[in-house]
């Protein structure tokens, strides 16, 4: 073990000082709840939040997407993960929506053109898929990840109780 003369004393406290002085700040400045990704604005938000709702709506028993969130979820994803091919597809189709004035549509027109994304993204036979299906797939995703649409969504039970090994089934569905 080393000695600690003066010296050494002074240069460890000189060092502990000047490392108290450092703001942190920059840190915890992620976690705001405003922070959105760089590529999907307040319009792409607000674009995704009404385009999850209507892939997985608030219903009696369960909270919606965009109750949980989902759309900041979907963006966070295609921002940090997707390649730029997928990101680019992504945000082609979000334009071209943003461009039909899909914001300002009726609920019930806002529905009818996602029912026929949907059916255009399943009848889709090209080699690039179509970019609906990743929204989807995000979305349910990130709706059944979050603890809303686990602890609501799928009414999980996280202290089940005895084991009863035969049990009238009474047609309610809990896990998907």
């Amino acid at each position: 073990m080393e000695k600690i003369d003066r010296r050494n004393a002074l240069g460890i406290l000189a060092r502990w000082s000047a490392g108290s002085f450092i703001p942190f700040s920059w840190l915890v400045e992620g976690c705001t709840d405003n922070s959105n990704p760089s590529l999907f604005n307040e319009e792409y938000q607000l674009l995704l939040a009404d385009i999850v709702e209507i892939i997985l709506p608030e219903t009696d028993a369960s909270p919606g997407a965009k109750e949980a969130k989902v759309h900041y979820f979907i963006a966070l994803i295609a921002e940090d993960c997707y390649g730029i091919e997928r990101k680019d597809r992504i945000l082609v189709g979000l334009n071209q929506l943003l461009g039909e004035g899909f914001l300002d549509y009726s609920s019930e027109k806002k529905y009818e053109v996602i029912e026929q994304l949907d059916e255009e993204a399943t009848a889709a036979t090209h080699k690039i898929p179509h970019y609906f299906k990743d929204l989807k797939s995000l979305t349910q995703w990130g709706y059944f990840s979050s603890k809303i649409g686990i602890m609501e969504g799928l009414r999980y039970n996280p202290i089940p109780g005895y084991y009863k090994g035969c049990v009238p089934y009474n047609g309610e569905i809990a896990w998907y």
